[in-house]
This record gives structure tokens, C-alpha cells and sequence, in this order.
């Protein structure tokens, strides 16, 4: 029998390290939570808490943070999530996508197809401890199962939430929509991650069509005091913080740099540096922890700022580096390649 790459990804997050109590769990939990997401195996997503972002009509769209707003008194209705300030809850219906054949998942008070969870309880894979889990029942109207799954938004506006349905053999090569395990977080509680394990080793192959492949760089990158990594050993010097379409809204439309890309939820600067120096480019840049971006000349209207306060922008640190900053919401942490023979020196802030 054959499974979607995302249905065995959705299989591969349970996990059975600690006690799980018996009996059932209600469908409806009155007391206010957030709720955490987590997927050890894409760290773009793990431990992150879904946020609310207005829109039209009372709407509000499901982002990741740092995506505003953060909201963490939502309920549980008879399966339904709830966010009882707005009058709103989970639907999903809207924005569907032949290429993955996924659908967004939304807050609304309209009659939409109402996203239907169950509480479970489940495992914590950072420290095993016991934790309630909404695990997807199903889209009101569809079939039974399936699962939640988190990719980019279009104009690159952050992680968004979108429902996958069951066994779905379809998926976007350059937008992989990241299977999610939802988390029940009391309104003000403090959570504990523990120690993260290891995700190298288990993290799951990509279909290799889509898999950019990258050499890291032998040479070690050295800390800065502002939020950016030295990387005039690999030779190419830090530039500033560029923006994005949507963060520089007076400059032409499109991307800063217009070459190659490559997505890897292990991004470094380095592993981005050598991807962007393999193509021969003069640029290269990070982006929301994970992407690496190339070209031969930046945008116009996207050169960045001097001052060390627009560094500030680009403060996601990098997925594959807890030491290392990887650009932010809709901004590149931009590099360029050093002359032959000439100094190999970073931009000044102020």
C-alpha cells in the first residue's frame, strides 16, 4: 500500500517514551490554553506557539510566531477551536493548492467546514514528559483523518496553518507543507523543553528531485557582537539586514536576490555561503531560519541600513545553529563575496 510522504511523516511524530493514562479524554476543555507546536525533525516549527493575525471581517489567519498576535486563551468546543474574544473558530476552507493539495486552516464565524480535534494524551520528545495533544479527526464534509501541516505563506509572510487530507500523495518541491503535532498549553504556564535530542540522523529525506544539495565550508565561522556571523573566512562579508518586498513596500516587487534558493531546516551560514558560492554568485543571503537565497546584484530600493539598530530585523536564529542569526520575517541576513586579493571586511553599523 503506498502513503503520502506527509501521512508517514504524520506516523513518525508519536511517540510511546512515557506512561500514557487510560480512559478518553473530553472534546471540550473550557479552561483557556495556547497551543505549541512541535515536530523535532523541522526546527522552523518545533516549540513554537500558533498565533492569531487579523484580517478582513473579524477573520483571523493561523501563523507561526513571531507572526503576530500572540494569543493564548483559545478553547475547545465539542472538537472545534475556539477563540472565544473574537467569536471565532478553526475552519478550513480557504486558499486551496493543487500543487500540495492542501487547504488553509483559519479562525472565522462563518458556517466554513470546522476543523474537528480530539484530546489525547501524548509524549513530550524533548524530556518524555506527559503532555494533551489535539489530534485531527477530521475537516467537517471530508474524509476521516489527515493531519495538520505548516508551510510558507505566499509573499513569504511567515508559517501558516493548512490541512493535508488523508494518504495525500501529492507535495510542493519547493514549499514543503511541515507536519505538525498540536499541544495544549494552560493559559499562563511556563513550559519546559529539556534537552532537545539530536535530529540529524532522523530527520526524513525529501524527494531528492527537490533536495537542494549543499557543501558545507571547512572553515570555522567566527561570533559577532551584533547579530550576524563572520564569515570573511569563507570569503565573503557581511552587508546588513536586507528587506524583503512585503518589509520594503516602495521598492519594485520581487525578490532581493533573484538567482538560486535552497530550503534546509539544518540552514547555517555556512551550508548557505557554499550553496551561493557553488553557483558562482555574488551574494548570498539567510531568511526565517531556514531559506538561503542567491544572486548577482541586490534589488533596487533593497540595499540595507547602516545602523545596528536594523539588525534588530534579523534576529531568527539559524535552524541548523543556535549560534548564528539566519535573517528574519521577510529578511535577508545579506552577504557578499569579497574581491580576489582585496581585504575581506564587514559592513560598519552605528
Amino acid at each position: 500500500m503506498q502513503y503520502s510522504l506527509i501521512s508517514a511523516l504524520l506516523a513518525a511524530t508519536a511517540t510511546t517514551a512515557c506512561t500514557i493514562p487510560g480512559g478518553t479524554l473530553s472534546n471540550t476543555i473550557t479552561k483557556p490554553f495556547g497551543v505549541l507546536i512541535q515536530n523535532p525533525k523541522y526546527p522552523a516549527i518545533h516549540n513554537k506557539y500558533m498565533n492569531l493575525n487579523a484580517a478582513g471581517g473579524g477573520d483571523r489567519h493561523l501563523f507561526l510566531e513571531p507572526v503576530p498576535d500572540p494569543v493564548r486563551n483559545l478553547t475547545l468546543a465539542a472538537g472545534v477551536l475556539t477563540w472565544p474574544d473574537g467569536g471565532i473558530h478553526a475552519v478550513i476552507d480557504g486558499e486551496y493548492s493543487a500543487v500540495d493539495n492542501t487547504t488553509k486552516m483559519f479562525m472565522t464565524e462563518r458556517g466554513d467546514p470546522r476543523a474537528i480535534f480530539q484530546p489525547v494524551y501524548g509524549c513530550n520528545p524533548d524530556n518524555n514528559d506527559l503532555q494533551t495533544q489535539l489530534k485531527f479527526v477530521t475537516r467537517e464534509t471530508s474524509p476521516t483523518g489527515g493531519g495538520v501541516c505548516l508551510r510558507i505563506a505566499s509573499g513569504n509572510r511567515g508559517y501558516e496553518f493548512r490541512y493535508t487530507p488523508p494518504n495525500n500523495p501529492a507535495s510542493d518541491p519547493t514549499n514543503f507543507c511541515m507536519p505538525a503535532t498540536l499541544i495544549v498549553i494552560p493559559e499562563g504556564t511556563t513550559i519546559s523543553t529539556g534537552t532537545v535530542r539530536p535530529t540529524t540522523t532522523a530527520k526524513p529525506a525529501t524527494p531528492s528531485k527537490t533536495t537542494s544539495k549543499t557543501t558545507s565550508s571547512t572553515k570555522a565561522p567566527t561570533a559577532s557582537a551584533l547579530p550576524f556571523t563572520d564569515m570573511t573566512s569563507s570569503g565573503f562579508s557581511f552587508v546588513g539586514c536586507a528587506p524583503e518586498e512585503r518589509t520594503a513596500p516602495n521598492s519594485p516587487t520581487g525578490r532581493t536576490l533573484v538567482g538560486s534558493m535552497s530550503a534546509d531546516d539544518a540552514m547555517t551560514e555556512e551550508k548557505c555561503i557554499a550553496f551561493c558560492k557553488s553557483g558562482g554568485y555574488k551574494y548570498a543571503g539567510t531568511e526565517y531560519t531556514r531559506e538561503c537565497w542567491c544572486g548577482n546584484a541586490v534589488a533596487a530600493g533593497r540595499t540595507p541600513p547602516s545602523t545596528a539598530a536594523s539588525l534588530a530585523n534579523c534576529n531568527f536564529k539559524c535552524g541548523g545553529s543556535a549560534s548564528e542569526y539566519c535573517g528574519g520575517n521577510a529578511y535577508l541576513s545579506l552577504y557578499k563575496s569579497c574581491a580576489a586579493g582585496a581585504a575581506c571586511v564587514n559592513a560598519k553599523f552605528t
